[in-house]
């Protein structure tokens, strides 16, 4: 039995695009848009070539890129939104990109690091670039252009929590807010124990101050003096001092 390869793996700037609408313009017009396909594609194989870059996975509209270099990487994702966004009835794009750690197999990437560079993508506006935090780290204040931070997303499909940025720079759109970018997913933050008690000890003592205004009440109507009520009172008020001391008390 032959045995499998073993995993190759490497850090690389990952550039994901992909065409927006391009099923709506295929059910108008298949002929018009195949058409307009092929010229996008020849202006982002050509700014992917120029900045040193190489077409790792294609898929119909789509394509994976990568870059030895973050800047180049998004310099070339500038350069394709450029001419895209001003050509006249051209196919517009989205762009994600993205450093991470990918697979190789044979010449196509896989892994985590291309699923989140597809995901800012597909969170792209169109005609726009988001990239990750990653990126912006590496990049910034070496290009013309600059990085919105839109704050905390969870993409679809990814576990964790990332940074998004959109790239500001000339004929780049550009999302107004995280908004409509991608909804943010709000965990559950584990509670800390001693706040839980805390809140335990303060509906207690809610429940105690009704408790007590009910047995001063029936203790006023007998007209007696203080009576059974009075030592209910008591031994209500004994009670909290004692939850009290334990919850101020130093834990283990």
């Amino acid at each position: 039995m032959s045995q499998l390869p073993d995993i190759k793996r490497k850090l690389t700037t990952i550039l994901s695009a992909d065409a927006a609408n391009y099923s709506g313009r295929m059910a108008r017009n298949e002929v018009d848009t195949v058409q307009a396909l092929r010229r996008a594609r020849r202006v982002i194989d050509a700014a992917i070539a120029i900045r040193g870059g190489r077409i790792a996975n294609t898929a119909g509209d789509g394509l994976i890129a990568e870059f030895p270099s973050v800047v180049e990487g998004v310099a070339a994702a500038v350069a394709i939104q450029r001419e895209l966004n001003a050509t006249a009835d051209s196919l517009p794009f989205r762009i994600g990109v993205h450093l991470g750690d990918v697979i190789v197999e044979g010449d196509d990437l896989l892994g985590d690091g291309v699923n989140l560079a597809a995901r800012l993508q597909e969170n792209a506006g169109i005609g726009g670039i988001l990239v990750s935090r990653q990126v912006v780290d590496h990049a910034r204040g070496r290009l013309e252009a600059e990085f919105r931070p839109l704050g905390p997303a969870t993409p679809k499909n990814l576990l964790d929590e990332v940074e998004l940025f959109a790239v500001l720079s000339d004929g780049v759109n550009a999302p107004d807010d995280l908004a409509r970018v991608s909804p943010r997913i709000d965990r559950p933050r584990p509670s800390r124990p001693d706040s839980d008690a805390r809140a335990k000890f303060r509906k207690s003592c809610q429940r105690a101050g009704l408790a007590t205004a009910v047995l001063l009440v029936i203790d006023v109507s007998n007209g007696a003096g203080p009576g059974w009520p009075a030592l209910a009172v008591a031994g209500i008020g004994v009670s909290l001092v004692f939850r009290w001391l334990n919850l101020r008390a130093p834990k283990d």
